[in-house]
């Protein structure tokens, strides 16, 4: 089993992504302090190809958002060489959504990394489970 070669996180082993609080909490190269439970997931964007491609981008609360991030509170993940293993919608969560606006549709749960290359996204509305050998972390304006 390989593990994941992650760019644009921190080298430092203690505030990297590691096993026991993958990808929800770590800070960037550039010493940005990113954690996922102050950010709502946005957007999924898969592109099948060779290899095939996944995005996974998160935006801040304005009211969450750490100060280092305030100009770019916008989270991508890339996932190159994905491999889907569980996409589950959660219909209960989708009607909760529907009937009250006010619901949390992409509250981010949980976001686990195996410690070799199998990730876990947990949100309100969705479990995403997938396999990759390349992910990136990058930040970005609105």
């Amino acid at each position: 089993m390989s593990v994941t070669e992650f760019a644009g996180v921190t080298g430092d082993k203690d505030r990297g992504v590691a096993p026991k609080s993958g990808p929800y909490e770590f800070w960037t190269e550039k010493n940005a302090h990113v954690y996922l439970r102050g950010t709502d997931f946005k957007c999924l964007t898969y592109q099948p190809g060779r290899p095939p491609v996944l995005w996974l981008e998160f935006l801040y609360d304005p009211r969450w958002t750490p100060s280092e991030l305030s100009e770019t509170p916008v989270v991508v993940f890339r996932f190159k060489g994905v491999y889907f293993v569980e996409w589950c919608e959660d219909r209960e969560g989708h009607a909760c959504v529907t009937a009250q606006p006010d619901a949390p549709a992409g509250q981010v749960e949980h976001f686990d990394w195996d410690g070799a290359d199998l990730f876990t996204l947990g949100t309100f509305t969705l479990r995403l489970v997938l396999q990759t050998g390349q992910a990136e972390v990058t930040v970005r304006a609105k």
